[in-house]
C-alpha cells in the first residue's frame, strides 16, 4: 500500500470516528429533550461529547473485539463505536487500577533513572562536577 493510500486511509478513519459522534450526539440530544427540540440543544451536546474525551486514538480490533464493541452500540448502550470502545477502555483502566497504579511507579522510575543517566553524561571526565571543574568547591 502506497504512502498516499494510507493517508487516505487513515483520513476516512478519521471521518468514521467524527460521523459516529455526530451520530452519538443527536441520539443523546433525542433521548434527553425529544425531537422537537433537537436543534437548540445539538450543539451543546456536540460540544459536551467532545469536551468529555479531546483525544482521537484509531485502534485496529479482532473480530471477538469489534463484536463486543458492536453489542454495545446494538443495545443502546452507547450510541457509537466510537463511545463503546471508549467506555470499554475506560471500564479497562478501572478494573485493572491496581496495575496501572504499578505502572505508573514504574514509569516513574525509569524517568528518574534517564534523568540520572542524562547528568552522569554531562559531568566532565574524572567524574568532577561543573562547579567542582571550575575551583568552586560546594562544601
Amino acid at each position: 500500500m502506497s504512502e498516499n493510500e494510507k493517508d487516505k486511509r487513515r483520513i476516512m478513519e478519521g471521518i468514521e470516528i467524527i460521523v459516529d459522534e455526530a451520530k452519538s450526539a443527536a441520539k443523546s440530544a433525542m433521548r434527553r429533550t425529544g425531537a422537537e427540540s433537537l436543534g437548540e440543544n445539538l450543539k451543546e451536546t456536540v460540544e459536551g461529547a467532545l469536551s468529555a474525551r479531546q483525544s482521537v486514538v484509531m485502534v485496529r480490533l479482532n473480530k471477538d473485539s469489534l463484536a463486543r464493541v458492536d453489542d454495545l452500540v446494538e443495545a443502546d448502550v452507547v450510541g457509537s463505536r466510537s463511545e463503546s470502545a471508549a467506555f470499554l477502555i475506560g471500564e479497562g483502566i478501572k478494573a485493572r487500577a491496581e496495575l496501572f497504579d504499578r505502572i505508573s511507579e514504574k514509569i516513574g522510575q525509569i524517568r528518574k533513572a534517564k534523568e540520572e543517566l542524562r547528568e552522569l553524561l554531562n559531568e566532565p571526565p574524572g567524574g568532577e562536577t561543573a562547579q567542582e571543574e571550575r575551583g568552586h568547591d560546594p562544601e
